[in-house]
């Protein structure tokens, strides 16, 4: 029992004349965590600007791609005008595109899941679709957005253009370097990309339902320029 009362002694009670150890903390005050928690990272919102017959086809890539950079189960693709946002056929929503639809319709968007996208067909009037890309933005959480612009680059939507990480400018592949060039004059962060030929590759993408190698190469410098 001496023996026990001597090792106890050491390790528990604390020595007469010994100050506070220097990494005891005053009551009430929490110990710091010794690895601090990143904060959650935040989704990335990319802007691009082609045809109206290439557009919405665009944009899904780019959200496809974007979701599976970022391992987010659903992206969300804005469309202006609405009527360039009706692709022939779609696959079904999956679960959290089904569910993330549901709230954008439930906010006033017109917006339906198809695989792993949302498309939202904004509405014709340039200041009111503007309104509500951003509202669709700030509902869609953490899933990253396009937003695809198949008409003349509005005034109203400069502040909105001016907002994303990226934008992209998607030219015919014969296009000439000087037209490249204005095409992303004035943009702080801007990228031309060529359109797939392919068409299969834009149906499919426009479906939500799966990325051919070719819609993949098309897109694949805007997004490495997020990383």
């Amino acid at each position: 029992m001496r023996l026990a009362r001597r090792i106890a002694a050491h390790f528990v009670t604390p020595a007469a004349g010994r100050g506070p150890r220097a990494d005891a903390l005053p009551s009430g005050v929490p110990p710091t965590r010794a690895c601090a928690v990143p904060p959650p990272r935040t989704p990335a919102t990319v802007a691009v600007l082609a045809p109206p017959a290439d557009a919405p086809a665009l944009g899904a890539v780019l959200g496809l791609m974007l979701a599976r950079r970022e391992r987010a189960p659903v992206a969300v693709v804005c469309v202006w005008p609405a009527v360039a946002a009706r692709p022939r056929w779609r696959a079904p929503a999956l679960p959290a595109a089904g569910r993330l639809a549901a709230a954008l319709v439930a906010r006033g968007l017109d917006a339906r899941g198809s695989g792993r996208l949302v498309v939202v067909r904004l509405a014709a009037q340039c200041d009111e679709a503007a309104a509500q890309a951003r509202r669709a933005s700030a509902a869609a959480g953490p899933a990253p957005v396009v937003l695809a612009l198949a008409g003349p680059r509005a005034a109203a939507f400069d502040a909105l253009i001016a907002a994303q990480d990226l934008v992209v400018v998607a030219l015919p592949a014969d296009a000439e370097p000087a037209m490249a060039r204005l095409a992303v004059a004035g943009l702080e962060r801007g990228l031309t990309c060529e359109i797939p030929p392919s068409h299969a590759a834009r149906s499919l993408a426009a479906s939500g339902f799966a990325l051919l190698p070719s819609a993949r190469r098309a897109l694949a410098a805007p997004v490495a320029a997020l990383s």
